[in-house]
């Protein structure tokens, strides 16, 4: 599962401001996200060949969801649309994932990931959820984790060049920092 990523404030982002700023007006560029991003914000996506600003969030009946399980874009219809028709991919530095109220910080020797994702278009802005797999060299630390591409994956992954299977194998090296115990004083 991926509940929170993280967009480093050293990334290089004047690219993506030029293209950014042609589309929306400053209120909306102010809501755009660095840093520890938690669902429901407002955050960059790359599409083939262009960028946006979406809010973490897919909106499924009447739930919202935060990620999709790549198995279920596989077996479900409701998602086989958006993950034809509308693939992004997220923008990171890394992730985070929690044992036993340890926090973990999941990186590769990459200054950039990028993750997986579907999004639907909407009235305002549009909405994006990240695809999560069954966890492999991060088993001890949580099951699931979101399906990370480095530069040349995210550009076949855009251009609809990877297969559900291609993305199931993809498991960069990940280094894990411990960062802190969430502790209750009562």
């Amino acid at each position: 599962m991926c509940g929170r990523y993280f967009f480093a404030e050293n990334i290089d982002t004047s690219k993506y401001l030029k293209i950014l700023e042609q589309k929306h007006d400053q209120q909306i560029l102010d809501l755009w996200q660095k840093g520890e991003i938690c669902p429901g914000q407002i955050a960059l996506v790359e599409l083939d060949q262009d960028c946006e600003l979406m809010k973490w969030n897919y909106q499924l009946f009447d739930r919202v969801l935060i990620n999709t399980r790549l198995e279920s874009i596989r077996d479900k219809n409701y998602y086989r649309q958006d993950y034809r028709d509308h693939r992004c991919v997220v923008v990171a530095s890394g992730f985070y994932e929690w044992k036993d109220r340890q926090r973990h910080y999941l990186s590769t020797d990459s200054p950039i990931i990028y993750l997986a994702a579907i999004y639907q278009k909407t009235a305002e802005l549009s909405q994006f959820s990240i695809i999560t797999k069954e966890a492999t060299s991060t088993r001890h630390i949580h099951h699931r984790v979101p399906v990370v591409l480095d530069y040349d994956q995210a550009v076949a992954y855009l251009k609809n060049e990877m297969s559900l299977d291609q993305l199931q194998q993809s498991q960069p090296r990940f280094e894990i920092r411990k960062e802190y115990e969430n502790l209750s004083l009562f």
